[in-house]
This record gives structure tokens, sequence and C-alpha cells, in this order.
């Protein structure tokens, strides 16, 4: 039997005591059963967000689903500025487009983040209601200095709003303390459970703004999301979709596997494997799209110098390890994207680096050995 490794940006691989909590037969969403687990995995969310005085919501739906629900927090012609490094920071804007609101779009070349008094400029020369950020672009394994920019800014806007999809469980985040509004992910990346729920935790400043009369359309209005929540927080059901019923039974074992580890010990985990495997590809000469100093520890996103990307995926798969392709449209299939969040540890990092460096080789670039050198690392770890 051949086990793959899934070092994907999303869905990622997933413990199977956690796949096994999913595994209830008839629970609905007014089950007994449901609703403790309900309860229990809103406060795994606030204690992976840092968040103890939040509302929490676990809605169905992915990260953009919490992306759009922020529109139940603003009202007509409100201005928001979107600090983008790629992709998903965009999204940002094809989402505010869609609404009578007014936007303006920071967008770092790929790679790159948004220099801080860049925002702080466009700060003092116009006045905001929100600003939008995201700690991990998941697109080019950019880590943005949420801490240092909301510390900044944190006196000059309204609302701040951080995309922590790819960050959440694995990057130092302290929503809380640092002050920020909103903060959202998906069940399917760093938290390490299946697709199908959408994340967010508010600050009792953000929740005093959530309208009935906003601008948001039917299914992510939080006005009504919210009393949900707070029927399940006081262990009573609520109901205003379907909830992703199994998702959260798998939930609620993430966060206790989490608790367990505890964050301060998760976040070491992925900081060696990510040094792991940035020190394997430069071991092999080559390149990481995210600048120095602003890699994140989730994803890092590898450029391919000539090869093809299908191809290389392709092989890489054959030999049982699956990763992302490269998505930002200036790079187009120039690069790919490997995914190192979750269930994942040093070996499966290591094994990662040398199916790379295999591929490659096999593929006609001859490269000095990676694994060597994502071994020397580890070890003097």
């Amino acid at each position: 039997m051949s086990r793959k490794l899934l070092m994907h940006v999303g869905p990622v691989m997933i413990d199977d005591d956690v796949l096994l909590a999913g595994v209830k037969d008839n629970s609905g969403f007014a089950s007994p059963e449901f609703v403790t687990s309900m309860k229990n995995a809103l406060n795994g969310l606030k204690y992976v967000m840092n968040a103890e005085y939040y509302q929490p919501f676990i809605m169905p739906g992915s990260g953009t689903m919490g992306m759009e629900s922020v529109t139940s927090l603003l009202k007509k012609d409100d201005k928001i500025l979107i600090v983008s490094s790629g992709v998903f920071g965009d999204r940002w804007k094809e989402i505010f487009s869609r609404y009578d609101v007014k936007y303006k779009l920071l967008r770092a070349e790929p790679g790159k983040a948004i220099p801080e008094d860049q925002v702080l400029d466009e700060l003092s020369r116009e006045k905001y209601r929100m600003v939008t950020v995201t700690q991990v672009e998941t697109s080019t394994g950019v880590l943005y200095p949420v801490k240092s920019l909301v510390k900044k800014i944190r006196d000059r806007v309204d609302l701040i709003v951080v995309d922590a999809v790819a960050s959440a469980s694995a990057e130092e985040l302290m929503v809380q303390d640092w002050g920020i509004d909103v903060c959202l992910t998906g069940s399917q990346k760093a938290i390490a459970t299946p697709p199908g729920a959408a994340l967010m935790v508010l600050s009792p400043k953000a929740v005093e703004n959530i309208r009935e009369d906003s601008i948001s359309g039917y299914y992510t209005d939080l006005s009504k999301w919210i009393n949900v929540m707070k029927n399940f927080q006081s262990g009573k059901s609520g109901y205003y979709t379907t909830l992703p019923v199994h998702t959260v039974f798998s939930l609620e074992k993430s966060f206790e596997l989490i608790k367990n580890e505890t964050m301060e010990n998760r976040i070491k985990r992925h900081t060696l494997v990510s040094g792991i495997i940035g020190a394997g590809l430069n071991g092999m000469d080559m390149k990481i799209m995210a600048e120095k100093g602003f890699a994140s520890h989730t994803v890092t996103a590898m450029m391919l110098d000539g090869l093809d990307m299908n191809t290389f995926l392709n092989k890489c798969l054959k030999s049982n390890v699956e990763m992302g392709t490269g998505i930002v449209p200036e790079y187009a299939g120039k690069y790919i994207r490997i995914g190192h969040m979750g269930n994942v540890n040093a070996n499966d990092a290591i094994s990662t680096v040398s199916v790379i460096e295999k591929t490659l080789n096999e593929m006609g670039k001859k490269v000095p050995s990676g694994v060597e050198a994502a071994q020397e690392y580890f070890m003097h770890q």
C-alpha cells in the first residue's frame, strides 16, 4: 500500500481521529450530540484565534463565505482599503465590486508585501471605514506582518479585518491582544478538517456594527447567524440554514488535538516544517517566490525555472506527493505551491524535498542535494 502525502494548500492531510469523529449515524443540527459538539467547536475556535471575549461563528461554506459576510458590517458608500499580496487578497475586490461600496486596492508584486508606510500614507489621505489584510497569501506564500500593521493603523480606521484562511492555528495570531475586529478562516486549511465550514470571530465592537440594514445578501447576513451561534454557546440548538454537521464533529476533535498540542508547540512545528522545506529548496538552488523575511510557515511557492508545471506536478504525484498549481496570473504555469500545514511533520517535509529533488533530476534539471540540506537543517534544530 502506498501512502500519499497531500502537501497541498487545502484541503490538507487530516488526522484519522479527526476524520473518524465526523462519522456519526443519524445526527442532525438539533441532535443533542451535535449541540454539544457545536458548543465545543465554537469555544475551540476562540482558543485558536486567541479571542476569549469575541463572538465565534461556524457557518456552512469556506473562507470566501466568511469574507463575503463582512458586508454585514457595511452600509452603502462605505470605503474599504484592501491590502493584497496576491490572488486571495484580490478576492476582496471581487467581492466588494458586487456591492454599493467604495474600495481601493493596494496590491503588491507577487512574492512581496505592501510596505506598511504605503498603507499609513493612504489612511492619512482618505478616511476608510474598513481595512482588509491577508495574513498568509495562499497564492504566493507571503506572510504579512499583521501584528505590526494593526498596531500602526488601529486608531486610523473603524474596522480591521484579517483573512487568516491559510494561517489560523499555524502562525502567531493573537486576535484579541492585537486589536483585530474580524478574523476568518476555513475548516480545510491549517485547522486540518474536511472542507465545509467558514470560521470567524468578531470583536464586541464588530458585533455592535452588525446591521440589519447592511448591504449584505441573504445567506451571508450575520444579523441572522449571530443568534444561532449564541444559542449553541448556551447549549441550545439553532437554525438559519443547515449547518455542516459532520464537519463540526471533526472540528470539535481537531480543536481538542490542537489544545493538547498547545498553540505554542503547533506554531513551533509549522516553523520547523517550513524551515526544512525552505532549506531543501535553497539547497537545490530553487527560487522561492516570497521575498526574504516574508515567507510563511504554511505555504511555499517554488519557481520552476522553465520546467513545465503540469508535468512536474504529475511526476511528483506518481511518487505519492500531491502539491498545488501556481495561480498568480503574472506567473501562471511557472511555479508550484507546496502546502505544509495542519497534520504535517518533519518526516513529511523531508520526504517532499526528496520527491522534488528526484523529479527535478528526472526532468533534466540536475540540482545539488536538497535532501542533505534539509536533513542538515533538521539536525540543528
